[in-house]
């Protein structure tokens, strides 16, 4: 990453100290000012570099499908499951999930996000087992959460 403005350089130093850390991290910005750049550099300058990185547009992936996408699901579990399917968070593990616009997720999927966060264990869709994962968590929005909250 390149920049010259002193605001851009703190940037760059906070993420890089923060990627040293296995904590989530959420970054803020106004849309294309590169917050998937500073993911990208978080994760690949931190211990989990040779991991994978997956990065998921939150915003893009309908409603009914998001769950499915990031938590997989077993066979059966709704019409047109005729096989396991690993979720992204499980395809992370080891490594770290970009959650891009995090705040266009439903109401509905934060509460296994929490679960994820707190606990580190997913359920697939149609499944009763849980599972422990260790994946880090970078999120990004261009909304403020905390008006949304209020």
């Amino acid at each position: 990453m390149v920049a010259k403005s002193n605001v851009m350089l703190d940037v760059f130093k906070l993420a890089e100290k923060v990627s040293q850390y296995n904590t989530t991290v959420l970054i803020y910005g106004d849309s294309g000012t590169g917050k998937e750049l500073i993911a990208r550099g978080i994760h690949f300058a931190g211990q989990r570099a040779k991991k994978p990185l997956v990065p998921v547009n939150c915003g893009r992936i309908p409603e009914n499908l998001l769950e499915r996408e990031l938590f997989g699901y077993k066979k059966g579990a709704f019409t047109g499951a005729d096989t396991d399917r690993k979720g992204l968070f499980e395809e992370a593990d080891g490594g770290t999930i970009f959650l891009d616009e995090i705040g266009e997720m439903p109401l509905s999927l934060q509460v296994k996000l929490l679960r994820v966060l707190q606990e580190n264990e997913i359920r697939a869709v149609g499944d009763s087992k849980i599972k422990k994962i260790d994946v880090r968590v970078i999120a990004a929005t261009a909304k403020h959460l905390e008006d949304e909250v209020n």
